[in-house]
């Protein structure tokens, strides 16, 4: 067995305080140990010891993106009036992109993120090319196939037997997985929805979704109508049940449980439009959300309320969702812009800070069911390692990183290998 040990002025495990003049001894790609430096070198006396020149984290965890859209920059690179004129121009887009390279695409996110010290993703996927690039890249997530637009019929005909095909053929590890993301409540027939997660829980596999993005999507699966409703039916020709008949009588978290949506194999993205307690009944489900502010900014949305998920206790993490309606990969960006929204609505709570980083990192993991893997500096965790250019006086280094660690990465590790280092 080969032991290093990486040392840091400071260390943040995130599931303890941070540790001045820190290290993690990492054994064959698994932490061994965290502590202090003197502890963890007397304990692994034969250890190479390297030492960074920065604070030293678990890997970032983005646990709502589509790598696949790495290449729709022109896309994100400015906010739209409204969200359906979001839509059209990603739509059109995609469209003209029929001949992508997605697989590649896919990888050049993957490689975005860790140069911003991600090294976890929650990737949705539309495309099957796509599927491999956690694992082709040796980063740890979940592939998350996507069923979008797909009504009874198609999905007897044909898709079930299709999404059946690449959920168990795609590549898989130990730390990169697959899963199912039935695209939206909106956009996928509730029949479909429930067979497809019947389908994923019998292959042990996990489920993403979006939901709550939309001003009127709750008007849509209460009573079948609004804007975004009249959206819908102007672009599906195929009968559509919540639309055909009055809407369900139920609001956006409801639906969704009856949709099987919810539950602790499964997560939840953008989450904007929650009441109170469609908000409580997201964590008495054990569904945890992810935010993803800059994206809310660039499709014209309002900002996820972050502050009522922090004050309310209800579990969240974080996403960059895709260069098609966000400027960067770079998780730490978005986390400096939900700590601006959580200030700006009256949090200032200590413990914000240390939440903000727990949401994007051991709270995504946990969005993932990866959490005994990565997201925190512990012994028996994948050696998952990033290496932050902040201040790095323990007392101050968790509010360092929430707000000034975008664009500072300067190293990171998976497994124990270097991936990206500028020092």
């Amino acid at each position: 067995m080969t032991t290093t040990v990486h040392a840091a002025t400071t260390v943040v495990p995130v599931v303890s305080p941070p540790i001045a003049d820190g290290a993690v001894a990492v054994t064959d790609g698994t932490i061994a140990t965290v502590g202090r430096r003197a502890d963890v070198v007397a304990a692994h006396p034969a250890a190479e010891v390297v030492t960074w020149d920065g604070v030293l984290t678990p890997g970032l965890v983005n646990a709502h993106t589509h790598l696949q859209y790495t290449s729709f920059d022109a896309v994100g690179a400015a906010p739209f009036p409204a969200y359906v004129h979001w839509a059209e121009r990603f739509v059109r887009e995609y469209s003209a992109r029929a001949e992508e390279d997605w697989r590649a695409t896919a990888l050049g996110g993957v490689a975005a993120g860790l140069r911003a010290g991600t090294t976890c993703f929650a990737d949705v996927v539309t495309d099957a090319p796509a599927m491999d690039a956690l694992v082709a890249s040796d980063v740890a997530g979940v592939a998350y196939f996507e069923i979008i637009g797909v009504g009874e019929e198609r999905w007897t005909a044909s898709v079930e037997e299709q999404v059946r095909d690449v959920l168990t053929s795609a590549p898989r590890s130990t730390h990169a997985r697959v899963g199912l993301s039935p695209h939206a409540p909106y956009s996928v027939s509730e029949r479909v929805i429930r067979a497809s997660c019947a389908l994923a829980r019998r292959l042990g596999l996990r489920i993403h979704t979006h939901l709550a993005e939309i001003d009127s999507e709750e008007e849509l699966y209460r009573s079948g109508s609004g804007a975004w409703a009249d959206r819908v039916r102007s672009r599906v020709s195929r009968p559509w049940p919540l639309l055909d008949d009055g809407g369900s009588g139920l609001g956006t978290v409801e639906y969704a449980e009856r949709c099987d949506l919810l539950g602790p194999d499964s997560h939840v993205a953008h989450g904007v439009y929650l009441d109170p307690a469609g908000r409580r009944r997201l964590a008495e489900t054990g569904t945890v959300v992810a935010l993803c502010p800059r994206s809310n900014v660039t499709v014209g949305i309002d900002p996820p309320p972050v502050a009522a998920y922090l004050r309310e206790g209800v579990p969240f993490a974080v996403g960059t969702d895709s260069l098609g309606s966000n400027r960067s990969l770079d998780l730490m960006d978005d986390v400096a812009a939900l700590r601006a929204l959580a200030v700006d609505a009256g949090y200032v709570e200590v413990d914000l800070d240390r939440r903000l980083l727990a949401a994007a990192t051991v709270v995504g993991a946990r969005s993932m069911g990866l959490d005994e893997i990565v997201g925190s500096l512990a012994p028996g965790r994948r050696a998952d390692l990033a290496i932050f250019a902040v201040e790095p006086d323990p007392g101050v280094v968790e509010r360092a990183l929430v707000a000034t660690g975008a664009g500072r990465c300067v190293a990171v590790l998976t497994a124990g290998r270097r991936r990206h280092d500028v020092t």
